[in-house]
């Protein structure tokens, strides 16, 4: 729990500056994706603008963003190779381990078995992700709405794979053009050592060295029912903690 607590507050910290930083708090659904692609080289951060609420809701329907401009230039300049890509929304809500306290929604390797991360692993994992995307946000320049950064290997705004892996419990990236499932996770009971709850999402994502892309499915009748529950124990827990 030390490095959660310590996590949340570097969170806080850095999340001063007052242009529109990517959101990382609010109510469940507003946060926003992340696009990071790494290599030994350094690694390129990208804000997609887009919340997890307005990509669940919009079935059928494709979200793209071209990473193309300076900041993807001097990524590429770094020289590095075998990239790999992620896309990661971070919401750390609390600081225990009820469900949808602290909450991710990332894709996931294509290798990558489901519930083998545990509760305190994810929550760990996902608030430091949190504090690295905040981190990023804060370094570029210019602020716009979809800020963007490259960062050199060994600088402070550098993803490595253990930040994109979780702390190296789950493991988010996949090669360049690979297409990958989505998943959100978020603690299962309040016991630290058992596997965390997952949800496979009704969307993938790909990144084909240009263009980074989230498309979703239309759900089948029998799946609405489920989701809108999904949704009403979500929003139950959100009111629950405002209510503390």
């Amino acid at each position: 729990m030390k490095f959660k607590t310590l996590a949340l507050a570097a969170m806080m910290a850095v999340a001063a500056p007052s242009f529109a930083a990517v959101q990382v708090a609010g109510d469940i659904g507003q946060a926003e994706y992340v696009f990071v692609a790494t290599n030994a080289a350094g690694s390129y951060f990208q804000d997609l603008g887009a919340t997890t609420g307005f990509i669940e809701t919009n079935w059928g329907k494709t979200f793209s963003q071209a990473v193309a401009g300076t900041e993807w230039n001097k990524f590429l300049a770094f020289g590095g190779t075998n990239t790999t890509w992620a896309i990661i929304a971070a919401q750390p809500l609390g600081d225990g381990f009820a469900p949808g306290e602290i909450n991710a929604w990332t894709t996931r390797n294509v290798n990558q078995a489901l519930g083998t991360i545990q509760n305190s692993q994810s929550n760990d994992g996902t608030s430091n992700l949190a504090v690295s995307f905040l981190t990023a946000d804060a370094k570029s320049s210019p602020k716009v709405a979809d800020n963007r950064l490259a960062s050199a290997f060994g600088t402070s705004a550098y993803f490595d794979n253990g930040t994109l892996s979780f702390n190296g419990f789950f493991n988010a990236r996949n090669a360049v053009g690979t297409q990958a499932s989505m998943v959100y996770l978020t603690s299962s009971n309040e016991i630290s050592d058992l596997p965390s709850q997952f949800t496979v999402l009704n969307s993938t994502a790909s990144f084909n060295g240009s263009t980074v892309t989230i498309t979703t499915a239309v759900p089948e009748p029998s799946t609405y029912a489920m989701l809108a529950a999904g949704l009403a124990a979500v929003g139950f827990v959100a009111r629950r903690r405002k209510s503390a």
